[in-house]
């Protein structure tokens, strides 16, 4: 009985939304929109944090951790820790390490840059994937170095660089200058261990020595470059293999302490985490989360707005409706059986809503992938909709139904059935409330929208207008891998000397230079560091941001030495080793004492015995930004590139002119010296910069155009309602004028009506939007939470809008013709 009551319930719905074509488009319309955005950030939400790895029992993957030397607790691990962890515990029925490196690839004559994963033989095998084609990696391919050259490719790489060729097993190809047989290619939705980062082929740690030449080999304890894997075995938790591991770490903290302690002296911590949790790298997950979650906040007030809108429209609709639900109240229908009828008939619209919103999310999916920008290593993120995103977008139209569809159900279902059923029943006060609520709250989210949207834009002109340290203009770079192309380390000191002479040469050149890491990059070096002079406390980090740059670096960049000197051609390998320090650094480490003459050790030893070359301070540069625009000074320091190892430098070029032009000139000249050598990450240092600013652009373009929907939607629900009133009240406002009322008068009533809603509104706004914004501080540059100019600006331009939404309909109040509406029954 039921289930024919739910299809009578659902057919009727049906005729009532043909019924009234109008009106049915602009709810299902506006819901899309909401429920579009909200699928949408949701989509990027399951890609990124939710979707379990395409193999089999994902849920029983664990990643395991070593705490470093600085006592962070999620570190990497060494190949021989992987062995002990392997062959010690009780609870993993298999595990496998890997790590992420950069490749020279050679495919017939072509040399392009690759990304792949030097793994453990027993990866694939651990991981229970199935090749597309060929196979994985065998056990004698696990067991001696150098021995077995073989690849597995990606998917993406088969198809795009060898045509999706079914014979591709077998091929050879070339890595790092070494040749390497294919074996297998990696099923298609398989993109490796790091959530976001697209994998192009898979080495066996056999050939690591080949595949990274000088990452560290498979023997070295302290190097520390591989993440692990273990996959539980069945019936045991992680709480008990956290009890497992705790005891292998106090094992190899006694074995070898010198290797498994950190800066207090206490052994390494072992940390196991789910590896649904894993997936993107620990050290940006929480920051990951927070913007998560801040753009869900964003698009969940925008689907309550158009659930308000939505709502104030249904009401309408059934107010208009109050005779015919009086005669089937008059004739016996239920209160209850009604209001189903009225919510059938708001999730119907829902749901066509829901299909709407799901056709946009997935065409905003290809936008966002067709504007991601261009990284190294390259982004790489499934997007396709899954069980999840759908379940979403169906539960979250149906709550959505339920939600709009509930309130204009019980406001109508009450109607004065005899007064309604003689013409004389009216909207009543609660239905004119009601509608004013709603008006209310929808001015309350749009102006909190609006203002979190005002804080982004300032926060990205600050950071547009911060000095990084450095002058940005008319700089080119471009970086290449020395080492992958099969350079020695004296091959590698003469080539960059090489390549610099040529560059400097050109007419178009007014300074060049080389370092090993940009300012404001996505990759950044820590060394652990002796201080003559200095005794480092208790606990505290001995870890410094530096980089290598060569002679010129300085004046390339145009960064302002304070005191001592640049770097200079004397300063070679060989020569006493020298160090430039920034401000901060100094400040730090020598308050009040001459920082030049200085001497630093790489290198830490808590026992004060450190056998590293003393190396001289011969500068004091300018503080600058190097992780972020954002950041408080901190220390930094630089060393000079002809005294260290250059295996993957990056030049910088300041040109008298249009930077991206003069590319072809600077290519030609690295060509002359190897034709084989691929030159990537090119790029102008203000494309580089605006990496950086990529966070707050996004944020401010995301908020900006659910900001400018919001104002849109609050606009129309001002609008509407104050319409609607004028409707109701056609007959009054023609009596007050046949008594003499002004055009004026009307008028000011009217718009008193609309401002009254919108200053409520706007007084529960501002209140929201002083706790909101405060939980957003961390992501605004140069910009206070409760900046005042942001929030004024913001409430004038909403009050203006209001205004505008408020004297349309009262502009058409005033002209009424007082013969004409005193007809109006």
């Amino acid at each position: 009985m039921i289930t024919l009551s739910f299809w009578q319930d659902l057919r009727y719905g049906a005729r009532v939304l043909l019924k009234n074509p109008g009106p049915s488009l602009i709810a299902i319309f506006t819901l899309s929109l909401g429920i579009g955005a909200n699928t949408t950030v949701f989509n990027l939400v399951n890609a990124l944090l939710l979707r379990p790895l395409p193999v089999e029992r994902p849920d029983e993957l664990v990643a395991v951790y070593t705490g470093d030397f600085g006592g962070a607790q999620y570190g990497s691990s060494s190949y021989p820790d992987y062995l002990d962890f392997r062959g010690r515990n009780q609870v993993f029925s298999g595990m496998a390490a890997y790590q992420v490196r950069p490749f020279s690839l050679d495919i017939d004559g072509t040399n392009d840059r690759a990304f792949g994963e030097i793994v453990s033989g027993n990866y694939f095998s651990m991981l229970e994937i199935r090749p597309a084609l060929g196979r994985g990696f065998l056990p004698d391919e696990d067991k001696t170095p150098g021995e077995r050259p073989v690849v597995v490719i990606s998917h993406r790489l088969w198809r795009n660089r060898f045509g999706g060729d079914p014979s591709i097993v077998n091929r050879t190809i070339r890595l790092n200058g070494h040749s390497f047989t294919i074996v297998g290619v990696a099923p298609e939705r398989y993109t490796g261990l790091t959530r976001g980062i697209g994998i192009d082929l898979w080495v066996p740690a056999m050939m690591i020595e080949q595949a990274s030449p000088g990452g560290g080999g498979l023997t070295e304890r302290g190097s520390r470059s591989f993440q692990v894997l273990g996959r539980l075995k069945p019936g045991v938790t992680v709480e008990r293999a956290k009890s497992d591991f705790g005891l292998i770490s106090a094992q190899l903290f006694a074995a070898w302490p010198q290797q498994w302690e950190n800066v207090r002296k206490e052994p390494r911590v072992i940390s196991l985490i789910p590896e649904s949790q894993a997936q993107v790298p620990l050290s940006f997950r929480t920051s990951l989360v927070l913007f998560m979650a801040m753009l869900m906040t964003v698009v969940g007030l925008v689907l309550l707005m158009a659930c308000a809108n939505v709502a104030s429209l249904l009401l309408a609709r059934a107010l208009s409706r109050r005779k015919e639900i009086a005669i089937r109240l008059s004739l016996g229908a239920g209160r209850g059986r009604l209001i189903r009828q009225l919510i059938t008939e708001s999730a119907l619209m829902s749901l066509l809503g829901g299909l709407a919103g799901l056709l946009l999310a997935e065409w905003a999916a290809n936008l966002l992938m067709t504007v991601k920008p261009s990284m190294q290593p390259p982004i790489e993120i499934d997007l396709r909709s899954d069980w999840r995103v759908f379940g979403f977008t169906l539960g979250l139209s149906l709550l959505t139904g339920l939600i709009f569809g509930s309130i204009p159900a019980l406001a109508a279902s009450r109607p004065d059935i005899i007064a309604t059923l003689k013409d004389k029943a009216g909207v009543g006060r609660a239905g004119e409330r009601l509608r004013g609520a709603l008006v209310i709250v929808q001015v309350a989210l749009s102006l909190m929208l609006l203002i979190c949207c005002g804080l982004f834009i300032r926060s990205l002109r600050n950071a547009g207008a911060i000095d990084p340290g450095f002058d940005a203009d008319n700089l080119l770079m471009a970086s290449m891998d020395l080492e992958l192309q099969g350079y020695q380390e004296s091959g590698r000191r003469n080539f960059s000397g090489q390549l610099l002479n040529r560059v400097r040469a050109l007419p178009v050149v007014e300074s060049a230079s080389l370092t090993d890491r940009l300012p404001l990059g996505a990759t950044r070096s820590r060394a652990t560091i002796t201080i003559e002079g200095y005794t480092t406390r208790q606990g505290e980090s001995a870890e410094v941001l530096m980089s290598s740059v060569a002679p010129g670096y300085f004046e390339t960049l145009r960064i302002p030495l304070q005191r001592g000197r640049s770097f200079n051609e004397r300063d070679q390998a060989g020569a006493p080793g020298v160090a430039i320090v920034n401000e901060t650094f100094a400040r730090r480490f020598w308050p009040g004492q001459e920082p030049i003459g200085k001497r630093i050790q790489l290198g830490y030893s808590p026992t004060g015995v450190n056998e590293s070359p003393y190396l001289e301070v011969v500068g004091v540069a300018k503080d600058g930004k190097y992780v972020s625009l954002g950041e408080e000074p901190q220390p930094f320091f630089y060393l000079n590139l002809w005294q260290r190892d250059q295996s993957s430098p990056t030049l910088i070029v300041r040109t008298r002119g249009a930077t991206i032009d003069y590319l072809p000139m600077v290519r030609n000249e690295a060509l002359a010296l190897d034709k084989n050598l691929s030159l990537y990450d090119v790029k102008t240092m203000k494309q580089h910069l605006g990496l950086s600013l990529l966070p707050a652009q996004l944020a401010g373009g995301v908020l900006g155009v659910f900001g400018l929907m919001a104002l849109v939607l609050a606009a129309s629900g001002i609008y509407g309602v104050i319409s609607y009133s004028v409707a109701q009240r056609t007959r009054e406002i023609g009596i007050r004028m046949a008594m003499g009322a002004s055009a004026g008068a009307v008028l000011r009533l009217v718009v008193k009506y609309g401002l009254a809603l919108t200053l409520i509104g706007m007084a529960f706004g501002l209140t929201a939007s002083l706790a909101l914004t405060r939980l957003m501080k961390t992501m605004l540059i140069g910009v206070s939470a409760t900046d005042p100019l942001t929030f004024t600006v913001i409430v004038l331009l909403f009050m203006a809008v209001a205004m505008l939404a408020c004297y349309i309909p009262a502009r058409r109040a005033a002209k009424v013709d007082p013969m004409i509406a005193l007809r109006c029954e």
